[in-house]
């Protein structure tokens, strides 16, 4: 008791000098005596007792229960009122206080020691339930948990927080119904809280569930843990636990549930290793493409032997960095278990420890075999043809690159030889692709057989080749190898069930002769190629000077071809042809003429090749059908209505079908009868012809337009095609009528002709008559109409008007021919 120090508060001196001198022969300690209850809170706060004495009537503006409310709140010091009152009214005021005893004067020793020392006991006891609720108020707070209790017959819902701070885990209302708190879960969760705060009550288990908070729009969702238990006691049944915020657990029990889809079902093998390299856990992913499982992955003393050369990645220190946590990749070799090596992509990660160092080791690899296998095919692609397997024209650049640099160093010459195939797409077309591809092959095994090993056999693309051939002595060599070539190409092939027969045209081009550089020397092999195509065929050529000077000559005409369309330098002459019998014109022949500005007339047998082969026969064709029928409409018109005009027409405008429809509009627009127009066709466009030639043909027969047969005689003949198509009219190539009158030969084939066609119901125009004596054959022949330089040259449109004018439209002489002239 010695160590109780006491404050007294008392107004009237002689009680608190009686108080004190009691107090002491009892053992307490008086630390000081107050008058007034602001002397009194001053005292208490400057000496910190362990018990106030508190007189309730004190003088001033506060009273002992006032001091003594504010003494307790502010310092938590125990309080014993002391009063000569008992009323009432007194102690509700003092009750209110919360006094640990209640003395009224006077007081003897023997009562004043009793009740302060069950106040001190009181205190003491008070004070450590205040420190242990305290100590699990801050657990609380600290775990974020919330008390929450349900007084079942009073259905109140309360939640509070025992660190005395407003409830800040579950942020749900208090002191509501069980309803409203129902009401704030979210709806996917409502029915099992409420299941479950049931099956408590009611039966008494435990609670223990997880649920979302309901959320408004827009805000996070919120992750709430309830743990209770039912309690039954003289306030009836209740249930008490404690609520928790769990959102922040949720979302990282979320993130790991991710990580672990992706390690089990991610294509990449991950193995996790521990700081000395041992196999920690590996995914299935690993296992699928090592062939180990986990079990004989984990036995091994180290990652060592996946590798096909041990790989050492160990780290002795700690990351310095996050960057540092990717500690290698690259690309390695693994020993599957069949001892297969494995091509890898491999990533090696660090896993820093708590102290600082390497907990784990994280290796992320894939399977890269299919991807660098797949590089090696798309670069073997890129430089090769994949058909034939051999070099294509980006390989071949390098070749000849390679090879022009040891010719300059050697001293020594370089051979182009650049191939074409004849007639291959008659070839490829009747006997399908699939043929044409196995035929392609064929020729390029017997190129590539025909060379050296160190030489370049190349494919440019369709039915072109390329023949690179280095360290050439002499030209005499190139020569034995293009005839070598050409025997070689020559030879049968064999398809399936047929044999083949196919030959080549070669050009040749040397180094240092005809150029040092790759573009040069494949252009003039081109040109000297181009030689060897015009030369018959199935021969080879070298390259020449005045090839170069064509091959210009061409390159100008095609870009004067597109001037001419653009600027209007194309014209027409017509050129008539006459009833033998009257000597009447009958048709004109309309003739393509360019005017070229510098040049000046430039012959059709010279720029028409040019124009197919550019591709600009098409647009020349279309203009010329469109003079024809502005012509044609304004003479039937003005001069004579049963005139009709022959067109010559590009084979490729019979191979779309479209072309003919169009045509067939313009002439029913411009109101010209089918009757008024002749189509000249040749015989290569029967002879290559498929069912849109014939369809074509067929629409303009129906549309009264003649179809005539150009050039008869002169291409590859065949009976076949004047059987299977309709056609109105043959012309008789003026090579047989040059030389009808002093070749037998000749005239009997002209008479040929001529019977051959009328058996077939066709007419016969002899074109190139020059002379009175072809004529005159030509009419014993029973050849029907003519033309030629003997009745008119080609004229323009306005001096054909004229003379078609003149004398009715007959020409001048006798007709029919007579057959005196033939003596002469």
């Amino acid at each position: 008791m010695k160590n109780i120090s006491i404050l007294i508060v008392e107004d009237e001196r002689i009680i608190a000098m009686d108080l004190q001198l009691q107090l002491q022969a009892l053992g307490y300690q008086v630390c000081d005596i107050a008058a007034s209850g602001r002397l009194a809170i001053a005292c208490a706060e400057r000496d910190r007792p362990d018990l106030v004495l508190m007189d309730i009537h004190l003088e001033g503006d506060m009273d002992g229960v006032d001091a003594a409310s504010e003494i307790y709140r502010r310092l938590k010091i125990p309080i014993v009122f002391l009063s000569a009152y008992a009323e009432n009214a007194t102690l509700q005021r003092a009750k209110n206080a919360m006094p640990y005893g209640y003395l009224v004067k006077p007081i003897s020793p023997r009562e004043l020691h009793a009740t302060l020392q069950m106040a001190m006991v009181r205190y003491t006891l008070q004070h450590r339930t205040d420190e242990e609720l305290g100590r699990m108020g801050k657990a609380m707070q600290a775990a974020e948990l919330d008390v929450w209790e349900w007084r079942v017959e009073a259905d109140q819902m309360q939640t509070f927080s025992l660190a005395g701070n407003a409830p800040r885990a579950s942020g749900l209302a208090a002191n509501e119904s069980i309803r409203h708190f129902i009401e704030q879960v979210d709806a996917r969760d409502a029915a099992a809280v409420s299941e479950a705060i049931a099956g408590t009550r009611d039966h008494g288990c435990a609670l223990d569930i997880r649920f979302r908070a309901r959320a408004e729009p827009g805000q996070d969702e919120r992750w709430l843990h309830a743990r209770a238990r039912c309690f039954d006691d003289d306030a009836g049944r209740r249930i008490i636990g404690v609520l928790q915020d769990i959102t922040g657990q949720c979302r990282a029990e979320e993130r790991l549930r991710q990580a672990a889809t992706v390690f089990d079902s991610t294509s990449e093998g991950i193995a996790i290793l521990d700081a000395r390299r041992k196999v920690v856990s590996v995914n299935p992913a690993f296992s699928q493409h090592t062939g180990y499982s986990a079990e004989e992955a984990m036995a091994w003393p180290d990652i060592d032997p996946l590798y096909q050369t041990p790989h050492s990645f160990a780290r002795a220190g700690p990351p310095a960095s996050s960057d540092e946590r990717n500690l290698w990749q690259g690309n390695v070799n693994y020993l599957h278990k069949n001892r297969k090596v494995i091509n890898i992509w491999e990533s090696i990660s660090i896993v820093p420890a708590p102290n600082g160092g390497v907990a784990n080791y994280v290796l992320v690899f894939s399977d890269i075999s299919s991807v660098l296998a797949a590089q090696e095919q798309l670069t073997y692609l890129a430089k090769h043809d994949p058909l034939t397997n051999l070099c294509n024209r980006r390989m071949l650049q390098d070749r000849m690159e390679y090879g022009l640099a040891q010719t300059t160093r050697h001293q020594k010459m370089m051979a182009v030889l650049l191939i074409d195939l004849d007639h291959f797409k008659t070839i490829n077309d009747s006997l399908g692709h699939s043929h044409g591809d196995q035929l392609l092959s064929t020729i390029a095994a017997r190129l590539q057989g025909s060379v050296r090993a160190s030489d370049t056999v190349a494919r440019l693309g369709g039915d072109e080749f390329c023949i690179v051939l280095g360290d050439i002595e002499s030209p005499g060599d190139v020569d034995l190898m293009a005839q070598k070539l050409l025997q070689r190409l020559a030879e049968p092939v064999r398809l399936e069930q047929m044999v083949c027969y196919v030959t080549g045209s070669i050009g040749i081009s040397m180094a240092p002769a005809d150029g040092m550089s790759v573009d040069e020397l494949l252009r003039n092999a081109d040109q000297a190629m181009y030689g060897a195509k015009h030369a018959g065929r199935n021969r080879y050529c070298f390259f020449a000077p005045a090839m170069q000077k064509a091959a210009e000559v061409r390159l100008q005409i095609s870009n004067g071809l597109h001037q001419a369309l653009e600027e209007g330098q194309f014209r027409l002459e017509f050129q008539p042809i006459i009833d033998l019998a009257s000597g009447r014109i009958r048709e004109a022949e309309a003739l393509l003429r360019w005017q070229h500005p510098e040049h000046g007339v430039i012959n059709p047998a010279v720029f028409i090749p040019i124009a197919e082969e550019c591709g600009l026969s098409g647009k020349i064709c279309e203009w010329v059908y469109d003079q024809a029928l502005s012509v044609i409409r304004e003479w039937r018109d003005t001069v004579r209505d049963d005139l009709r005009i022959a067109i010559n027409v590009s084979a490729l405008h019979f191979r779309d079908l479209q072309n003919p429809a169009r045509w067939l509009d313009k002439l029913r627009r411009a109101g010209v009868p089918g009757q008024a127009l002749m189509l000249e066709v040749t015989e290569s466009l029967l002879l290559d012809a498929d069912r849109k030639v014939q369809e074509a043909l067929d629409l303009y027969r129906a549309a009264g337009i003649r179809i005539a047969l150009d050039d008869f005689g002169t291409g590859y003949s065949a009976l076949s095609y004047l059987q299977r198509y309709q056609l109105d009219c043959l012309k008789i190539d003026q090579a047989f009528v040059r030389r009808i009158t002093d070749e037998p030969r000749d005239h009997a084939l002209c008479e040929a002709i001529v019977v051959m066609a009328h058996k077939l119901g066709l007419k016969v125009i002899a074109e190139g008559v020059e002379t009175p004596a072809q004529a005159a054959i030509l009419q014993t022949c029973r050849c029907e109409h003519a033309q030629g330089f003997l009745y008119s040259h080609p004229l323009p449109a306005d001096l054909f008007v004229e003379l078609l004018r003149q004398r009715g439209g007959r020409l001048p002489g006798d007709f029919p021919p007579d057959p005196r002239a033939l003596s002469a």
